[in-house]
C-alpha cells in the first residue's frame, strides 16, 4: 500500500451515509432545463440508487463503497437528443472521494481509469487529493452520443498499487440547440517544434477550409494536459500548473521530462461545437523530438541523429596495400599506407543515418598511380542525400561511382601520386630512410536518406585499383570485389582466390595483398619484404590468424619506417 490510511481494507459495508449526496434528480432520470438563450441542457445522474440497465450493483463494491483494483465496475447513461439538434456542450462529471492523483506520487500514484464506449477519455483518469471529495470533468466527443447511449467503465488502481476509492455519482450533461445549422468542422492542427527550456508550446489551427460549412465565424477552445512522469496525462491544474486555456503554453509552465498535449474544439457563432481534435508534443528537453532527451542526444537539434560513435574511439587504424597483385612483387606492403577512423551517426532507433570516414594518407611506395575507394554494402546511390569530400581545406560535393548494385562505392582519392607526390629526394613518399613528410588529411561524409545497415563484417570494404585500369582491384583478404572488377585475374600468379569458397586476395600460404591493422603502424621500408620486417606475420598467415595475432607489434626496427 502506498498510503497508510489505505493499508487497511475498508469494510465493504461502508455505506452511502458516510458521504454527502446532492439532490440533482432521481437516479437514472433525465432532467431537462431550458436555458436563457433557448438551448436545452439534459442531465442524467447514475449512483448507487440506479437500477438496470443503468447500473447493476456488484456484491460488496461499487458506488458508495470503497473499492480496489479487483473491484472495477460499469454503468450506462442514456441521453436522448432530438433529431436535427446541434450539441453545444457535452461533459461527463464524476464525483469521487480520496483519489490520490497528486503529482508527487509519480508513477506510483492512484490511477483510476475512465473509458467511454471502450475509448479512453482525456485526462482519462479520476483526479483529486488524499481524503477529499473531488470533481473530474471529462469533455465528451460528440461522436460518443450518436446512439444516445454512453457506456462508462471504471478501472480502479490500474497499476495495482493498493489504492482504493469510492464514487458518489456520475453525471452526464448535454446541451443542445434546435437550429437549422451544422456544427463546425473538426479542426486540423500543427504544433511548434521547439522543446527547449525557453520554448513556448504553440498549437496552430491549420484547417479545414472552410472551418464551418455554413460560413459561420469560428472560435476555438483549448484544454491542456500534462504527464509529469506518472506515465499518464492529467489536467494541467491538477499538478500545480496554471489552468491554461490559450493556444500558447508559456515555457515557464514546462519542465524537462514532461509530456504535453492539447485538445482543441471549434465553436461557431451559434455556440455549436465540433468534435475534439488533439495534438501532442514529444518530451520537453528533447529539442528535435526524436525521443532522446537533449542531455543524451549527440545532435539535440537534428532528429536524424541521436548517437555518435568513433572507431577506434581514439587514435587510428592502418590500411596497407601491395599493388603488385596477383603477383607478390617485392611484398613491402607500402604502395599505399593510410591511417583511418570512421564515425557512425545513428538515429533514435539505432539506424545509421550518417557515416564519416577520416583518413591520413601516410605513404606511397608505388611507381604507378593508384586510386583509393570505399565500398559500403547494403546501400544504393539512390539512398544518398549528400556525399562530400574534404581535402586540402576544401569541401566539395561528389557523386558515388556508377555501375554498382547492392553497394555504394566512393572514390576517396583519385590519384594517390598527386596526394603524396615525389620530391627532389625521393620518387616515393615516406617509404625511404630520411624521407619524413607529414601525413595528408582527407575525409568523406555520407548523409543517408533513411538509414543503412550496420557496418559489421565486410560492410566497409576499402580497396585500391590501378588509376589507368579500373578493373584491377586489390582488396583486403576475403573481402569481395566490386561489380567493376575483372574476376578473370583471380587465380593468376600467386593469387589463390576462390569465389565459390568466398576466398579472395590471398596466396596459397594465406598471405594478403592488403592489411587492416588495428593501430597506427610502422610500415616496411621501400623494397623490404614485410615477412622480413615482421617475421611473425608468416606464422599468423599460415595459421589462418590463430597464432601471433599481434604480429604487427613486433617489427625489426631497422627494416621499418
Amino acid at each position: 500500500m502506498n498510503n497508510l490510511k489505505k493499508s487497511i481494507l475498508v469494510m465493504s459495508s461502508f455505506v452511502a451515509s458516510n458521504f454527502p449526496h446532492y439532490a440533482l434528480s432521481a437516479a437514472s432520470e433525465n432532467t431537462s432545463t431550458t436555458n436563457s438563450d433557448g438551448s436545452i441542457t439534459v442531465t442524467q445522474k447514475i449512483n448507487s440508487s440506479s437500477t438496470s440497465p443503468h447500473y447493476v450493483a456488484p456484491s460488496g463494491y461499487g458506488f458508495d463503497i470503497y473499492s480496489n483494483a479487483n473491484q472495477d465496475y460499469s454503468w450506462q447513461h442514456n441521453i436522448s437528443v432530438p433529431e436535427g439538434s446541434q450539441i453545444t456542450e457535452a461533459t461527463l462529471t464524476i464525483y469521487a472521494y480520496d483519489v490520490d492523483s497528486e503529482a508527487h506520487h509519480g508513477e506510483n500514484g492512484e490511477y483510476d481509469s475512465v473509458t467511454v464506449d471502450g475509448t479512453a477519455l482525456t485526462p482519462g483518469f479520476l483526479q483529486g487529493t488524499n481524503g477529499n471529495w473531488s470533481t473530474t470533468v471529462f469533455d465528451l466527443p460528440t461522436s460518443t452520443l450518436s446512439d444516445n447511449l454512453v457506456n462508462v467503465d471504471l478501472d480502479i488502481d490500474v497499476n495495482n498499487d493498493g489504492w482504493l476509492t469510492t464514487l458518489d455519482y456520475s453525471l452526464i450533461s448535454v446541451t443542445y440547440t434546435q437550429i437549422n445549422n451544422a456544427a463546425p468542422n473538426l479542426p486540423t492542427l500543427s504544433r511548434s517544434t521547439g522543446l527547449g527550456s525557453d520554448d513556448n508550446l504553440v498549437v496552430t489551427v491549420t484547417g479545414p477550409t472552410p472551418a464551418d460549412s455554413d460560413g459561420d465565424s469560428v472560435t476555438y477552445s483549448y484544454r491542456w494536459f500534462v504527464d509529469v512522469g506518472q506515465g499518464f496525462y492529467v489536467d494541467d491544474e491538477f499538478v500545480g500548473k496554471s489552468n491554461n486555456t490559450g493556444a500558447t503554453l508559456d515555457s515557464s509552465e514546462t519542465v524537462a521530462g514532461e509530456f504535453w498535449k492539447v485538445q482543441v474544439t471549434a465553436i461557431d457563432s451559434n455556440g455549436l461545437i465540433s468534435d475534439i481534435a488533439e495534438i501532442t508534443w514529444p518530451e520537453i528537453g528533447d529539442s528535435d523530438g526524436d525521443g532522446i532527451a537533449d542531455n543524451d542526444d549527440y545532435a539535440p537539434n537534428d532528429p536524424t541523429i541521436a548517437f555518435y560513435s568513433r572507431t577506434p574511439t581514439s587514435g587510428w587504424y592502418t590500411l596497407a596495400f601491395e599493388d603488385m597483385w596477383p603477383y607478390e612483387g617485392d611484398y613491402d606492403l607500402n604502395d599505399f599506407i593510410t591511417r583511418y577512423a570512421y564515425g557512425v551517426y545513428t538515429n533514435a532507433s539505432n539506424q545509421i543515418t550518417r557515416f564519416d570516414y577520416y583518413g591520413q594518407a601516410v605513404a606511397r611506395g608505388a611507381s604507378q598511380d593508384n586510386s583509393f575507394a570505399l565500398s559500403l554494402s547494403g546501400i544504393e546511390a539512390s539512398n544518398v542525400s549528400s556525399l562530400t569530400k574534404t581535402y586540402n581545406g576544401s569541401t566539395e560535393a561528389i557523386a558515388p561511382e556508377s555501375g554498382h548494385s547492392g553497394e555504394l562505392v566512393i572514390v576517396a582519392i583519385e590519384s594517390i601520386s598527386d596526394m603524396l607526390p615525389s620530391n627532389g629526394n625521393s620518387n616515393f613518399y615516406n617509404t625511404e630512410s630520411g624521407d619524413v613528410r607529414d601525413a595528408v588529411d582527407y575525409s568523406l561524409s555520407l548523409i543517408i536518406d533513411g538509414s543503412m545497415p550496420s557496418l559489421s563484417g565486410t560492410a566497409l570494404n576499402p580497396f585500391i585499383y590501378k588509376s589507368d585500369s579500373r578493373n584491377k582491384e586489390i582488396h583486403l583478404m576475403n573481402y569481395p570485389n566490386t561489380d567493376l572488377a575483372n574476376t578473370n585475374i583471380f587465380g593468376v600468379g600467386a593469387d589463390d582466390s576462390s569465389v565459390d569458397n568466398n576466398e579472395y586476395y590471398q596466396t596459397v600460404s594465406g598471405l594478403p595483398w592488403a592489411l587492416d591493422i588495428p593501430t597506427q603502424w610502422s610500415h616496411p621500408y621501400e623494397r623490404t619484404d614485410t615477412c622480413q620486417a615482421y617475421p611473425n606475420i608468416v606464422d599468423w598467415a599460415e595459421s589462418g590468424g590463430a597464432n601471433n595475432a599481434s604480429w604487427f607489434l613486433s617489427p625489426v626496427n631497422a627494416k621499418v619506417w
